[in-house]
């Protein structure tokens, strides 16, 4: 499983960044007007650093941390974060630029967002826990564009060029995708539930392979919602799978052409939703394994990310994918 290091991805994102930023103002050399004085001036030696990363407001905290190399949502059971959102939000804050000085009363501060009730705070450690940078971050203001701040153990407070808008929830620094494989890719589908179901590919359709007799023949609607449930899936949410129930309601295995096998578990939990659990035996070297996967949609992709293949989750899905997958069969009489 390949995690991303932060701080090579913002390497990389800034690098991008200056250069976009330089055919600008080659095109705009006459806007001379912007603000100079950095809210970081010492950003790139403040990165070096960072080892915890905390953002927080009267609603709660996430806290995501290096751990052995890895960003990790340390709040929520480390499950890996968006490195790519967290290259984003970096590179917003090493770019903002201070505009003007704004009150410095604190009577005055919830007109800017900066009051206790509505500010957003930001922490970042080093990794002897020592408190290397500190901010409180207000309303984005559209019109302007800009963002208010002030330092955390400072009462000035200024507004600056960048967007600094965040989130304190884990889920909202979770990558979410999880696989997207074609129909084409499926060699056959046995769905454990009342009765085991086995569909087989023929000629780039599945076919019911076992049906007893007695019972109607399944819809070729719902073969064909089946046969494309691996596609592009995403989560919304996530828990431990020692939290599940400790039955699922039903079991599918998924047999890929190129070998690779898929188990996934079906939990439909009351209240919580449906979750599933991901188990893969022989994964094959084609098949694209990352953090993020494309949107392709061709019916030929192979794509997991390294989210799927972390063995101590079970992934909060739509009820679409429990009721496409939990096929049952019916007598004739009914």
């Amino acid at each position: 499983m390949i995690i991303r290091n932060l701080k090579i991805l913002l390497a990389l994102s800034l690098g991008f960044l200056v250069i976009s930023l330089g055919m600008y103002f080659d095109d705009n050399s006459s806007k001379d007007n912007l603000p100079t004085e950095s809210l970081i001036p010492t950003f790139d030696e403040i990165l070096k650093e960072i080892a915890y990363i905390e953002f927080s407001n009267s609603a709660g905290k996430s806290v995501i941390e290096n751990v052995d190399d890895q960003w990790l949502i340390t709040s929520s059971n480390n499950f890996p974060a968006n490195t790519e959102l967290l290259s984003r939000f970096f590179i917003q804050l090493r770019e903002a630029k201070i505009v003007e000085a704004k009150t410095n009363r604190s009577d005055l501060y919830y007109k800017l967002g900066l009051d206790d009730e509505n500010k957003m705070s930001l922490v970042l450690k080093s990794a002897s826990d020592q408190i290397i940078y500190d901010l409180d971050i207000g309303t984005y203001n559209y019109n302007i564009p800009g963002t208010y701040i002030k330092n955390t153990n400072e009462t000035q407070s200024y507004l600056v060029t960048t967007n600094l808008s965040a989130d304190v929830s884990d889920f909202y620094w979770t990558p979410t995708d999880l696989i997207n494989i074609g129909k084409s890719q499926i060699k056959s589908i046995q769905i454990y539930n009342q009765n085991m179901i086995n569909l087989v590919e023929e000629s780039g359709v599945l076919k019911h392979q076992n049906l007893p007799n007695g019972f109607s023949k399944l819809s070729e609607d719902k073969i064909n919602e089946i046969h494309s449930s691996l596609t592009d899936i995403q989560h919304n949410g996530f828990i431990l799978r020692s939290d599940l129930p400790n039955s699922p309601n039903f079991k599918v295995r998924y047999s890929l052409k190129n070998g690779t096998v898929l188990f996934i578990n079906f939990y439909d939990i009351s209240g919580e939703g449906i979750h599933i659990t991901l188990d893969w035996n022989y994964l094959n070297n084609d098949i694209e394994i990352s953090k993020f996967i494309d949107p392709i949609l061709d019916g030929n992709q192979l794509q997991l990310s390294s989210v799927s293949l972390l063995p101590r989750f079970a992934y909060k899905v739509p009820q679409l994918l429990f009721d496409n997958n939990n096929l049952k069969l019916r007598n004739k009489s009914e």
